[in-house]
């Protein structure tokens, strides 16, 4: 099953408080994506819930940072990180004791949303002209804004922007490239956040063919591994004998220069969920939030993305977001249907002397 193109793009910036920062087991920073597609999911189920507007769609949806303030304090005592979270605690009891503390970090962000609609029923409500907008584009707009004033994004509450209001554009693959660049204007200063699995499997092909990294870790690296060494400084040695005796030897330390396919804003994110157990029927799993629907056990699955300028992007909708909608082998994935396939090309260096290959992506595969 395909993900359906946009027809239209809405377009707003939002204020958010106190939202969760803490987006995977391993990984901590701005919310997770599957925070904005489920934003964008309750947002097409109430818009699908008013009678009018039924067969509208939302595709996709595009994040945009522009500030990111996470709420943590500097301290010295602390002793794997300079900073910590800042924890809240409920009131005090009735009886006068002390509650527990709450172990959850916040941050407030200051963001760009992208989300892509489409649907049959949403061609009596777009205009031809995107600032002389119709009746019907125009009750579409307010709609939507009403709407999202009054949901949260990943669990803090939503502020609308004091300047940049709402925009809904008019959206066709002949004219994106022209459109793109209007629209970047109004996101600037900005960051897209973009997936870039198949940077991450290039750099493991990479570090198969760096005989340093499998001759001191003793096995060829797994995608965690390569997860990992992208995102630390990898220091190597080079040794030199003394002139006075050979025995004396020095190592000069130094900082492993990154690669070409390295270079740009990477960071780890999690990107959805891989089952553990069989997916279950309605009601066999106690406890859930909502026993309504099958379930399984599931972890958390950890890839690459990169933030990257919007004037960069040729076509906006490359940064849409959507689910896989034919997980297989129990991955249920995010994935970013319209982004095209890149090609990554090794240069020789001094790391990998006298060799060149290039590795392309076929499959959206983890």
């Amino acid at each position: 099953m395909a993900h359906s193109y946009p027809k239209a793009l809405y377009v707003m910036r939002l204020n958010v408080e106190n939202a969760s920062i803490i987006s995977s087991h391993l990984t901590w920073g701005f919310p997770a994506p599957s925070a904005f597609t489920g934003f964008m999911h309750n947002l097409q189920r109430q818009l699908n819930a008013i009678g009018v507007y039924q067969n509208v769609e939302c595709c996709g949806v595009g994040i945009i940072s522009h500030q990111f303030s996470p709420q943590i304090t500097k301290t010295n005592s602390f002793r794997y990180s300079p900073y910590q979270l800042n924890l809240a605690r409920h009131p005090l009891k009735a009886d006068g004791s002390t509650p527990a503390m709450i172990e959850e970090g916040k941050g407030h962000l200051d963001v760009s949303l992208i989300i892509g609609l489409a649907g049959e029923g949403l061609d009596q409500h777009l205009s031809a002209n995107d600032e002389d907008l119709s009746a019907e584009s125009q009750a579409l707009l307010s709609k939507i804004s009403q709407l999202i004033y009054n949901m949260r994004l990943a669990g803090g509450s939503v502020f609308p922007h004091k300047r940049m209001k709402p925009k809904l554009v008019n959206w066709s693959l002949h004219d994106a490239e022209n459109k793109t660049k209007k629209l970047c204007r109004s996101v600037l200063p900005g960051f897209a956040l973009q997936h870039r699995q198949e940077v991450l499997l290039a750099h493991q092909t990479w570090l198969q063919q760096y005989s340093n990294y499998v001759a001191t870790q003793h096995a060829e690296p797994n995608l965690l591994d390569t997860l990992l060494d992208i995102q630390r400084l990898n220091f190597i040695s080079t040794s030199k004998s003394e002139m006075n005796s050979a025995e004396d030897i020095e190592a000069v330390w130094s900082v492993r220069k990154r690669p070409e396919h390295l270079q740009g804003w990477l960071v780890p994110i999690p990107i959805g969920y891989a089952a553990l157990s069989e997916l279950q029927p309605q009601g066999v799993i106690k406890g859930l939030r909502n026993d309504q629907y099958p379930a399984a056990f599931v972890e958390t699955l950890l890839s690459l993305g990169e933030w990257q300028s919007p004037h960069r992007i040729d076509n906006i909708v490359e940064i849409l977001w959507n689910y896989n909608t034919e997980p297989k082998n129990g991955v249920y994935e995010l994935v970013q249907p319209f982004a095209p396939k890149l090609k990554i090309q090794f240069s020789s260096n001094d790391e990998i002397e006298n060799q060149s290959f290039e590795f392309e992506i076929e499959e959206e595969e983890f």
